[in-house]
């Protein structure tokens, strides 16, 4: 790899660095470019290179959860393996936690439900082979409820594993017996 290419990647990392350990001081919106800059030790020209604002940042570092967690789930059947997959995107909430709840203080739930929806898409999507006719409304309607459930697991302190959860979110899923009959019956 290029040496400027490595010098791009390395203060975009330290960047998002910055913001996730200053959200665990701050409020997103109490949060300057300044202080990231200080933080990630780059200038402030650095910064503006990559990102207008904070919430670029934000946008950018939520971008690569969702990367990492389509690939974890690329093989997946979303009908063989929900609770699996419910149990990935509880363990993306988890694993920026205070981040998040950060986020969730600062109204940019809105943004985070977004990208939950659009990645459940991406999940059923993927489902091309089976083709089990999932609607867009469903799908929806699922990643609602899940983000629901987790956001209010956050607040509450999460106090269950992530594990326990997902079998208890999975348990409520309506689908989870017709698919099987739906199933038995193609």
């Amino acid at each position: 790899m290029r040496k400027s290419r490595e010098d791009s990647i390395h203060s975009q990392t330290y960047i998002k660095e910055a913001l996730s350990a200053l959200l665990h001081e701050h409020k997103l919106q109490d949060i300057t470019v300044t202080a990231i800059c200080k933080k990630a030790g780059v200038a402030r020209v650095t910064f503006y290179k990559y990102y207008r604002n904070v919430y670029d940042v934000v946008q950018a570092s939520v971008d690569e959860i969702v990367q990492d967690f389509l690939k974890e789930v690329d093989s997946l059947d979303p009908y063989e393996s929900m609770q699996l997959i419910i149990e990935y995107i509880i363990e993306g909430f988890v694993s920026a936690q205070k981040p998040s709840g950060k986020l969730i203080d600062a109204n940019i739930s809105s943004m985070m439900l977004d990208y939950l929806n659009y990645t459940m898409e991406k999940v059923f999507q993927a489902d091309i082979t089976r083709n089990h006719g999932m609607s867009r409304m469903q799908i929806l309607f699922l990643a609602g409820g899940i983000y629901n459930i987790v956001n209010d697991w956050i607040k509450r302190g999460a106090k269950e594993s992530p594990q326990a959860l997902a079998a208890k979110i999975y348990e409520i899923l309506p689908y989870g017996t017709t698919d099987t009959r739906n199933l038995a019956n193609s």
